[in-house]
């Protein structure tokens, strides 16, 4: 496991959160939040660089957190259950629902079951192709590549499911609200999907600034209708309980909201809280949500929207491939350098040996020259004896097979051991069983049948034929 770095840039904060190994798990370890006084990205550029020096670390990639008012989302309904047939639905519409070009815009998208009619709901982000790119060339003029681009929506949804799941019912909704300091990400989930999100453009920051709590009153008007859309696009179910999270005006708003809402709040503990902030002394901007990010680091979630920049797909593989290329060049080259040891040992061990054996070799051709002439000689005697036996043996077992139907007239040697038969049956059938006898002899092989003829002698048939096999 090694170190993990996430990062989101918005409007007026980029944040950069850090995890480190700790057992088989990682935790979180540093974070920053740092106000973007211009839109020079060269400042954020210098930003991240003086960090990782002041932290003394190399990160080669990061995971990239998109911020909620960056991207647009809508809930679909699909008249189709094939997953390729409404990825064509999608492919073909997604132009529509935003103001830009198809090659302008990036989308992603997770599938949440049926509804009621039977069609697949979709939830759809789509992002312009220019935020990503800027995002992702910020990271890489600082020598980051970007490992995985994710929606904010469900880095802040996983991270309250993973440290409340005690709280949270299998078949209830609930509400979130994640505060930060320009936007409020409205968040309806369940425990296995995040149903909806709308982003409220109030934050933290024009929450306070206005005076006798027209900025809380406006949000929670902003909160009052987009539950109405929830319920007239989604689902009339109303959550039973408010998760708040982000900035740190929680405790203002709690009241208020359970007052209004007729609904019980939870508060969900910045990430970077508690004996973390006193060990690191790590100053976190009161305005600013570090969930989404903070789970992004921890974490690869499985039902995330995640967002595919061809041309960061393209360097991404390709680096892959390098690495790949460079482990197996190197892992080639050990094995070569291996195997190169082992035969020179191979080879001198042979060698080795083989000088022995030549010693032995020596010592014994003197003592068996003798019996080597002695061994040709009685060689000799044996074939020729096996050769004088072979006609008798044979003669004589023709004689055993011979039915009464078969006449021999002649059997002839060539080639040492090759046997040619010639003789007369009174039916072609009485030769056929004749091979077939000669063939279940274990000593005669190949039995064929080279010809065979009939002949008329004295107003009778006879069937002429010529067998050969192999005698030994």
């Amino acid at each position: 496991m090694k170190l993990s770095i996430g990062l989101e840039i918005c409007e007026q904060y980029f944040k950069l959160a850090m995890a480190k190994p700790q057992g088989t798990q990682l935790k979180l370890s540093d974070c920053v939040a740092e106000p973007i006084l211009s839109s020079n990205d060269a400042q954020i550029t210098t930003k991240i660089v003086d960090i990782f020096q002041k932290w003394k670390i190399k990160p080669k990639s990061a995971n990239l957190c998109l911020a909620r008012n960056l991207v647009a989302v809508r809930n679909l309904h699909l008249p189709s259950q094939d997953k390729t047939e409404i990825m064509q639905m999608i492919d073909l519409n997604v132009a529509r629902i935003v103001p830009y070009k198809k090659d302008e815009i990036v989308f992603g998208h997770r599938f949440l079951g049926l509804d009621e009619m039977g069609y697949t709901k979709v939830i759809l982000a789509i992002a312009h192709t220019n935020v990503i790119r800027r995002q992702a060339q910020i990271l890489e003029q600082t020598g980051l590549f970007v490992d995985k681009i994710s929606l904010s929506s469900h880095g802040v949804w996983e991270w309250v499911v993973n440290n409340h799941r005690s709280e949270i019912n299998q078949s209830d909704l609930y509400l979130l609200l994640d505060i930060d300091s320009s936007f409020t990400d409205f968040i309806i989930f369940s425990q296995t999907n995040l149903l909806f999100t709308r982003s409220i453009n109030m934050g933290a920051n024009s929450i306070r600034e206005s005076e006798g709590g027209i900025g809380v009153t406006k949000l929670l008007g902003e909160i009052k209708q987009s539950l109405i859309m929830f319920y007239n696009e989604e689902m009339n179910k109303k959550p039973v309980a408010v998760f708040l999270t982000g900035a740190g005006m929680k405790a203002e708003l709690t009241k208020t909201i359970e007052v209004e809402l007729g609904m019980p709040v939870r508060i969900v503990a910045n990430p970077f809280s508690g004996e973390l902030i006193k060990t690191k002394e790590i100053n976190i901007p009161q305005d600013v949500s570090l969930t989404g990010v903070s789970e992004v680091t921890l974490r690869d979630g499985e039902n995330r929207i995640y967002f595919v920049l061809p041309e960061i797909q393209i360097r991404k593989s390709l680096r892959e491939k390098t690495r790949d290329l460079v482990m197996m060049g190197s892992l080639l080259i050990y094995l070569f350098t291996i195997l190169c040891a082992i035969s020179m040992g191979s080879i001198y061990n042979k060698q080795t040996y083989l000088d022995s054996l030549k010693k032995e070799h020596n010592i014994v051709e003197g003592d068996v020259k003798g019996l080597l002439a002695k061994l040709n000689s009685v060689e000799f005697v044996r074939v020729y004896l096996t050769k004088r036996r072979l006609p008798l043996f044979v003669f004589s077992e023709l004689q055993k097979l011979t039915p009464d139907q078969i006449s021999i007239s002649s059997v002839s040697i060539r080639d040492e051991n090759t046997i040619s038969v010639r003789g007369q049956a009174t039916q072609l059938s009485d030769v056929f069983k004749f091979v077939k006898t000669i063939e279940k002899i274990e000593y005669f092989k190949n039995v064929e049948t080279k010809s065979t003829r009939t002949k008329r002698i004295k107003e009778r048939k006879l069937t002429e034929f010529e067998l050969s096999f192999i005698a030994g």
